[in-house]
């Protein structure tokens, strides 16, 4: 099989939360906040909605095709040519969007770490810790989340406790000020970064119990609708209008409060764990990517192709976008229209195929069983 490991549903929840929460905690309250402005918090709460409706999707298909991965059932659901048309589609889908999140880090680590290093340095070095992580398999993955996980929960947490004395709750009234129509335009970036769980398409046969995987989306995405809302439910409190002018307004929250306060260097520590968060988001794009890639092409292993995918990933993050302002503009224009098509509109389509035409329901797959070819 090309995959070996097994990881647990609380792995899973792990890995879901880092993948989604790694970027949005960093650029969703000025995207949010320039579309709702004061009603900004609300936009990561009905994102919400799609995000469990996905969960539920991705579980429907899993049941439906027992020890396959997405790119894998969709040929059995759509037939071999179609299916394989599909699966490539995919497979751009991981490796664009990677693009954009390694160029994201880059930018972001330039701004505020080492601002006279190109990006393309931060982009190598992450593509090649992340090649290693990858070429290990993904229980190693598992592990290295799970182990972090709890320090970047309870620092977001501390971080968000110790701007209390600056909130000003006027900050937050009138309530819906302009109506519901710049909320829903507000939710449509968080409701694409919601729609990047459908990678647990690409790993839910490796769960030690892949039954369970709906339910540990379900919770991890309702985890993540609390965190993205009381995070940009702070900024509003503490920045009020001005967050939509704000680049990285968490990190500009997180430095207030080492300035404020006598933990003088959180934010410093804070960028470790968010680096640690990146990591593992653009580890599980890296790997859906290969292991796509290694199915499709009826491959063996997917080892040998990590290192090539990583040089196409390095040439994608700077094909992306001359700077942050493009990435951000691309979130907000680009994005909505392409991840709803891919993250949504696509699976719904083919569990309704798949159901229409009556396939699934056995375990189809080459990794099911059999010799382990690596």
């Amino acid at each position: 099989m090309l995959e070996r490991g097994k990881i647990s549903c609380v792995q899973t929840f792990y890995l879901l939360v880092v993948l989604v929460s790694a970027t949005a905690v960093i650029f969703l309250p000025a995207i949010t906040a320039e579309a709702a402005g004061r009603d900004a918090w609300m936009a990561p709460l009905l994102a919400t909605l799609p995000g469990i409706f996905l969960a539920l999707v991705i579980s429907a298909l899993g049941k439906r095709f027992p020890g396959q991965t997405l790119i894998q059932y969709l040929q059995a659901a759509l037939g071999s040519w179609p299916g394989r048309a599909a699966g490539l589609l995919y497979l751009f889908y991981f490796l664009h969007t990677n693009g954009i999140i390694i160029r994201e880090f880059g930018e972001l680590m330039t701004a505020i770490v080492l601002p006279r290093t190109p990006p393309l340095v931060f982009h190598v070095l992450i593509l090649l810790l992340c090649a290693w992580a990858v070429r290990e398999g993904l229980e190693v993955l598992a592990r290295v989340v799970e182990l972090t996980f709890p320090f970047m929960i309870f620092l977001f947490t501390a971080a968000i406790l110790l701007t209390a004395g600056d909130m000003k709750l006027g900050n937050l009234f009138p309530v819906l000020e302009n109506g519901l129509k710049p909320i829903i335009k507000a939710s449509l970036p968080p409701i694409g970064w919601r729609g990047e769980i459908i990678l647990l398409a690409m790993f839910l046969p490796y769960l030690a119990r892949p039954e369970a995987g709906g339910r540990c989306a379900v919770v991890a995405v309702l985890f993540i609708g609390l965190i993205l809302t009381a995070d940009a439910a702070a900024n509003t409190l503490v920045f009020g209008p001005t967050v939509a002018r704000l680049t990285f307004p968490t990190f500009t929250l997180v430095r207030q409060v080492s300035i404020a306060n006598f933990l003088e260097r959180i934010d410093a520590v804070l960028v470790a764990l968010w680096v640690l968060g990146m990591f593992g988001k653009i580890c599980l794009f890296y790997y859906a990517a290969v292991l796509g890639a290694a199915q499709l092409a009826n491959l063996r292993s997917y080892r040998p192709l990590v290192l090539p995918v990583g040089v196409v990933l390095a040439a994608l993050s700077i094909a992306a976008a001359e700077n942050s302002r493009e990435v951000t503009e691309y979130i907000v224009k680009g994005w909505p229209p392409f991840s709803l098509t891919i993250e949504y509109i696509f699976p719904t389509l083919v569990l309704a195929v798949a159901y229409l035409r009556g396939v699934g329901g056995v375990s189809k797959s080459p990794s099911a069983g059999g010799r382990n070819p690596e």
